[in-house]
């Protein structure tokens, strides 16, 4: 809210580019107005064609296609209205409850509803002096009026049914409404008193409630930082979905009410969830460290804003993401493998006691010492020429090591 009042008020100021200026008669019709009212500015098309000086249109953005005024031949112009008023989460809330309480008849809560449209009205009227509300209605709410084929094939139009009801808000904010452009409005947004409100809301908060606002701007912007950021996200399985539950379960948390009682010794069950967030963002980003690793060891990718890979180097990193084991194609030969070996011979380098001497012979260093030895015994060819044959029993025995023992057969009957 703080950052959309300081803009609005750079526009209003004319701090920005954009910012629409007035002209010298806008300055003093401002002038003639009451100082302590704000007038919202924007600029003005006027059109050249002939009006009496009380009936000037003013206000005018641009034509509605080609459509006219319904009692005359001029163009149904679109005015410039002014932006609508941003509210935030608690702000909806709140007036949403006041307008339960006070009930669908009350009179304060139909104001609360016409600000807009009673402000909409005006610049309507100025744009189009000769309008009417079924010219207004045909601009603004266009699914309220029917157009029906008569016998002779002309079109006709009219109000629907629930804008011919007697007395109700539309016809009566019509009534009332005055022929006032945009710019010499009463601001429905007043920047400066909203601005007020949000400094006293902080102002009445303790440091430990403040940080818990910025937890959801906080965790927002880290989780765009992190989807700009993530070069690897294409190898990442499901990378998408996943994503797309951590931005929901964000949106979730943000709307939880975040407390902390003294009374309660326990973090409270929301800041788990938080906590569980968290690890999610950070299991995503370890995931992008290890694809980027990965690519930079076996295929020497260097430049990381330019991941050229190939499909076969692509399915080679999502099967190693995924922990499986990857077969390659011309086992030592291929290069991928000549720089694991060169890997293993860095890391018994960089253990060995020789030190710097043995560097010069990195290529002939042999591989580090195994931890572990595996056999595969295999036998080929049928052992049992009549009868069904049994399963197999190999044993590997060696001294001082750990013996395994294994039974083999494709006869199902011993499965």
């Amino acid at each position: 809210m703080l950052n959309i009042c300081m803009e609005r008020r750079r526009i209003r100021e004319g701090g920005l580019p954009f910012a629409m200026t007035t002209s010298t008669k806008e300055m003093r019709a401002q002038k003639d107005d009451s100082e302590e009212e704000q007038f919202f500015d924007c600029s003005s098309d006027e059109d050249d064609k002939a009006h009496p000086a009380w009936n000037k249109p003013e206000g005018r953005l641009s034509k509605l296609g080609n459509l006219t005024l319904i009692d005359s031949d001029e163009p149904l112009y679109i005015p410039i209205t002014q932006e609508p008023v941003p509210k935030t989460e608690d702000q909806l809330e709140d007036d949403a409850e006041v307008m339960l309480k006070l009930g669908p008849g009350s009179e304060l809560c139909a104001q609360m509803m016409s600000a807009s449209l009673l402000s909409d009205m005006e610049s309507f009227k100025a744009a189009n002096p000769n309008g009417k509300l079924e010219d207004f209605i045909r601009w603004y709410s266009p699914r309220d009026w029917i157009e029906e084929t008569d016998e002779s094939g002309n079109i006709k139009g009219r109000l629907s049914q629930r804008m011919l009801i007697p007395g109700n808000t539309w016809q009566t904010v019509w009534k009332t409404a005055k022929p006032v452009p945009a710019r010499r409005q009463k601001r429905l947004f007043d920047d400066t008193k909203e601005a007020e409100k949000a400094l006293h809301y902080f102002e009445t908060r303790t440091i430990g409630q403040i940080c818990q606002l910025t937890l959801a701007p906080l965790f927002n912007a880290t989780i765009l930082k992190i989807k700009d950021e993530l070069q690897a996200s294409d190898l990442m399985e499901q990378f998408n979905e996943h994503f797309e539950r951590i931005v929901l379960n964000l949106c979730k948390l943000s709307r939880e009410t975040w407390t902390i009682s003294s009374s309660l010794p326990l973090p409270v069950p929301s800041r788990k969830k938080w906590e569980a967030l968290l690890q999610e963002i950070a299991n995503l980003e370890h995931m992008n460290i290890q694809a980027m690793s990965l690519i930079r060891k076996l295929f020497g990718k260097s430049d990381e804003s330019n991941l050229n890979l190939e499909n076969s180097q692509k399915e080679i990193i999502t099967s190693l993401l995924k922990g499986l084991e990857v077969e390659l194609n011309e086992a030592g030969q291929n290069s991928i493998s000549v720089r694991i070996l060169d890997m293993f011979n860095e890391a018994k380098l960089s253990k060995s006691e020789f030190g710097i001497e043995e560097t010069a012979t990195k290529e002939q260093q042999p591989l580090p010492e195994p931890f572990r030895k595996e056999f595969i015994i295999r036998l080929s060819g049928k052992t049992v020429d009549k009868g069904p044959g049994g399963p197999q029993f190999l044993r590997a025995i060696l001294d001082k090591h750990l013996r395994l023992c294994g039974a083999f057969t494709e006869n199902t009957t011993f499965l």
